[in-house]
């Protein structure tokens, strides 16, 4: 499980923010949305980002996906023979990487994360560390680090710690290539030395590559939804038309049919009044909400991370809830990330308001990220229990400079007729 993630100079984050996944202690309510990992030590399943438009929501999600796609890229490529291939290369991943904040481009990136790992040969807390440039004119290009520490109070040792003068993983790397890096060492000691340190190298590489569900922007696309039930009708039909029925209960069955001389199948469902319809009379959001569920099963399944980027987007509030409510189950120790437009989503009768984050603008203009619980204490480090996440948010006092005040609109509006602009808007 995710213990925290720090990022800096990402996107459209120009300062550094860290999201805690650490639960605080002595909060006994909902203990449905928090896994003890050690004595003392909870970790929450749920955590909500609160932003305007532009806030720097999907900078973060880029991030943490930055660091699954970083360590995997050198599996998905053979290794390059001549130069012509290794400028490709390089070119590509350079495009997946995210860009360093406008304001800061000849400063590095930074992505850090630690994690909970227990099914594993080497289970512990482990520390991961991503500098990285995309400056062609900086020459180290990439510093990678890993600690590992086997409880919260035990010694922390470094794995890794290195610099490279290229824009590639070490431990993907050697993850991907071990039987070639084990040929070139001819020293029996050095080689047991570099099976044990590829262990722990393992343990992180499969959490992060496994466990890991990105719910982007794909996930609107009728052919990606297409493709996941598709999937899930043939994994647990049973399922699917259970969980069809909570939401739309004129839905009575879901069949698949092969069309001659096609390879791709159809699928087709049922009503009440048994009228065969296509998947594409469904209505978009049963079928994104459908398609959430179906990856956060297998999410449960693996006690892994998903992110989803604007939750609410197409689902109704009460759908949102069912998502996060599915998050608690008790024998899962799964989490959820999300981001949000909407104060309604940070649905307080499942959400411990630890589990809460916003952002906003400083003076200075840079974005920060704050957690809400930190926000509502008062001068005697009390929580204000009257308080609400969106009873702040409507009045203005959190998310600020980026929601336009009601003076502000209502000058604009007033502005458009005084000033006559409508003239200038027409359809040719």
């Amino acid at each position: 499980m995710y213990i925290y993630i720090k990022m800096d100079n990402i996107c459209g984050i120009d300062k550094e923010i860290k999201i805690d996944f650490l639960a605080e202690p002595r909060k006994r309510n909902k203990k449905e949305t928090v896994v003890e990992i050690e004595s003392g030590k909870n970790i929450n399943k749920l955590t909500g980002i609160l932003g305007c438009n532009a806030s720097g929501k999907s900078s973060i999600v880029k991030a943490i996906m930055a660091v699954d796609m970083f360590l995997k890229y050198n599996s998905n490529n053979e290794k390059s023979q001549s130069e012509e291939k290794e400028r490709k290369f390089y070119r590509r991943i350079e495009d997946i990487m995210p860009k360093a904040n406008a304001n800061r481009k000849d400063e590095y990136s930074l992505i850090e994360l630690s994690a909970y790992i227990d099914k594993c040969s080497k289970p512990g807390i482990y520390t991961y560390r991503l500098e990285y440039t995309l400056n062609p004119e900086i020459e180290i290009k990439t510093r990678e680090k890993l600690t590992y520490k086997s409880s919260f109070t035990s010694e922390e040792k470094t794995k890794l710690n290195i610099e490279k003068r290229r824009l590639e993983s070490e431990i993907g790397l050697k993850y991907n290539y071990k039987d070639s890096f084990i040929q070139d060492i001819i020293d029996e000691k050095a080689i047991n030395s570099f099976e044990e340190k590829l262990e722990y190298y393992k343990c992180f590489y499969e959490y992060i590559n496994n466990d890991l569900i990105y719910a982007e922007e794909s996930i609107d696309d009728r052919g990606m939804q297409y493709w996941l039930i598709l999937n899930w009708i043939e994994e647990d039909k049973t399922t699917l038309e259970e969980v069809v029925k909570l939401i739309d209960n004129s839905i009575e069955k879901f069949e698949i049919e092969k069309v001659e001389g096609f390879r791709q199948k159809r699928i087709y469902y049922y009503n009440r009044n048994n009228q065969k319809l296509t998947f594409y009379d469904m209505s978009n959001g049963t079928r994104k909400f459908l398609s959430y569920i179906y990856l956060l099963l297998i999410t449960l399944n693996t006690n892994g991370l998903i992110l989803i980027d604007e939750i609410e987007n197409s689902l109704h509030n009460d759908l949102v809830k069912f998502i996060l409510k599915l998050v608690t189950i008790k024998n899962s120790n799964s989490q959820i990330i999300f981001t949000t437009n909407d104060q309604y989503t940070m649905d307080e009768e499942i959400m411990r308001i630890d589990q809460m984050y916003y952002l906003e603008k400083d003076d200075k203009g840079k974005t920060d990220l704050k957690r809400f619980s930190d926000s509502i204490r008062d001068e005697k480090n009390k929580v204000r229990n009257d308080e609400t996440i969106r009873k702040k948010f409507k009045k203005k006092t959190i998310c600020k400079g980026f929601q336009p005040s009601n003076e502000k609109i209502d000058s604009f509006v007033d502005s458009i007729q005084s000033r006559g602009i409508l003239k200038k808007y027409i359809l040719e």
